[in-house]
């Protein structure tokens, strides 16, 4: 995931808003930016076995979107919603989506205090 502006908005902005949602029993905090889209009661289009995996993968237009929970294991059920999230390296862009339970009120923090959260959690 890409979790920095790039510098020519950056420059612009103070403060990060970040996304806080809940995946069994597990905080992820996402910056806002990070985000294409919250699905509610996703319905995955088909499954497929990534890295022994068994993975549901939504159809969103053009894209085939995998579901994939951020500790690496398996979903049994289908989540409350789905968090379809944005990545790009060079000129490739993708999306995935992390499964969520819920989700809770969003925050701001600047940058450095961003960046100083990801080094120690």
């Amino acid at each position: 995931m890409n979790t920095a502006l790039p510098k020519t908005v950056s420059n612009l902005i103070e403060k990060i808003k970040v996304e806080r949602f809940w995946w069994d029993g597990v905080q992820v905090n996402i910056p806002f930016h990070c985000i294409y889209a919250v699905i509610p009661n996703p319905v995955p289009n088909h499954y497929t076995t990534i890295n022994g995996i068994k993975v549901p993968i939504l159809k969103l237009s053009n894209y085939h979107v995998p579901i994939w929970d951020p500790m690496h294991n398996e979903l049994n059920q289908l989540p409350n919603m789905a968090v379809v999230l944005t990545h790009q390296e060079g000129d490739k862009f993708g999306l995935y989506a992390y499964p969520a339970d819920c989700q809770d009120e969003s925050f701001l923090l600047s940058y450095d205090d961003w960046f100083a959260r990801q080094k120690t959690e």
